[in-house]
């Protein structure tokens, strides 16, 4: 039985050699490097001790190298696997290099033409991104300052924002520029009419509609703003009329003023009436209302009962044919007037 372990040696250094020589036949053959499934694949084989895999392996890496970029995780795994100290270092000397990356190209700065900012501003005022429309514009005028035409765009997109003072000043330069451009006049009409200046916006729509006589937009506009004002003009004459007739009529006195519901406040004297006692006997009572006509001093002149019994009228009529009020003015003058005057009569 002792025999054994040194016939398992003997195959063992056997079955090396014979790996090595396939190793080595292989390597002088193809000569290719060892991928990392190679490398794990090699571990894991059964018919060699671990240190023997390692050996082997080693020499195959030293020798032909390695495809792939060694990294952390990779020596993890490989470790895992069974690799040793030897391997890991072999792995790391034979690395793969990472392949760099090229040097950056440095971009050369070309001039944009101010067509392209142009053409691009439009394109966002049309879906509405008037603040990608403006800058743009901005941009295309910093290279071509001297054109009416971005002017006149810009102008629309700040227009479109509500900047109305603003798209005047840029219409203004493009008028400046090309004092024939009809859209510019049109489109500084409707900004000045946002702005409330109508005589302004009328004098550039006459304008636009002059340069460019086929312009229907500006002769609908200038037509528009003329029926506007002479509607506005026929109103204030009216108004003016209607208060000059308030005025005279405020101002000429009426026959009688009006003092509605007469009391002590409004009397110099007021007299009570007396209970007729016959109306006392038969134990009449209620209120009794008199209507007064007052001459300008104040005087009654006339007075009439229009409501309440009829045994009581006479009585109240009396009382208030004695009753004296504060003379009534109109506009600082004495004038006659009427009102009425409420008796209670009660037991």
């Amino acid at each position: 039985m002792k025999p054994l372990p040194i016939i398992r040696k003997v195959l063992s250094a056997s079955f090396v050699a014979i790996l090595f020589s396939a190793f080595a036949a292989f390597a002088a053959a193809q000569n290719p490097p060892l991928s990392l499934a190679d490398l794990l694949i090699g571990l894991r084989s059964k018919k060699a001790t671990i240190e023997e895999r390692n050996q082997i392996l080693t020499r195959a890496v030293t020798e032909r190298g390695v495809t792939f970029v060694n990294t952390p995780e990779i020596e993890k795994e490989l470790i895992a696997t069974g690799a040793d100290a030897g391997m890991i270092t072999a792995v790391r000397a034979r690395s793969a290099k990472p392949t760099p990356p090229p040097p950056p190209v440095k971009p050369v700065a070309t001039p944009t033409p101010a067509d392209f900012y142009s053409k691009r501003a439009d394109a966002s005022l049309a879906k509405g991104d008037v603040d990608s429309a403006l800058a743009d514009y901005d941009k295309a005028l910093e290279i071509k300052a001297d054109d009416p035409t971005l002017y006149v765009s810009r102008g629309k997109a700040l227009f479109t924002k509500n900047s109305f003072d603003q798209s005047v000043k840029d219409y203004d330069k493009a008028i400046e520029l090309a004092p024939k451009t009809a859209v510019a006049f049109l489109n500084r009409g409707a900004s000045y009419e946002k702005l409330g200046d109508v005589q302004k916006a009328l004098t550039d729509y006459r304008s636009a509609s002059d340069l460019d006589s086929a312009n229907e937009t500006a002769r609908a506009e200038v037509k528009r703003i003329e029926t506007q004002l002479a509607k506005e003009e026929a109103d204030r004459k009216a108004k003016d009329e209607a208060a000059k007739a308030e005025a005279a009529r405020l101002a000429t006195p009426p026959e009688f003023l009006n003092l509605g519901s007469l009391s002590s406040d409004s009397a110099i004297r007021l007299v009570t009436p007396t209970y007729s006692p016959i109306a006392r006997q038969s134990r009449v009572t209620g209120k009794v209302t008199v209507e007064v006509t007052l001459d300008d001093e104040g005087n009654v002149t006339k007075a009439n009962a229009i409501a309440g019994p009829a045994m009581l009228r006479q009585s109240a009529e009396d009382a208030a044919n004695r009753s004296k009020f504060k003379p009534a003015t109109f506009n600082g003058t004495p004038i006659k007037a009427k009102g009425v005057i409420t008796y209670n009569f009660s037991l």
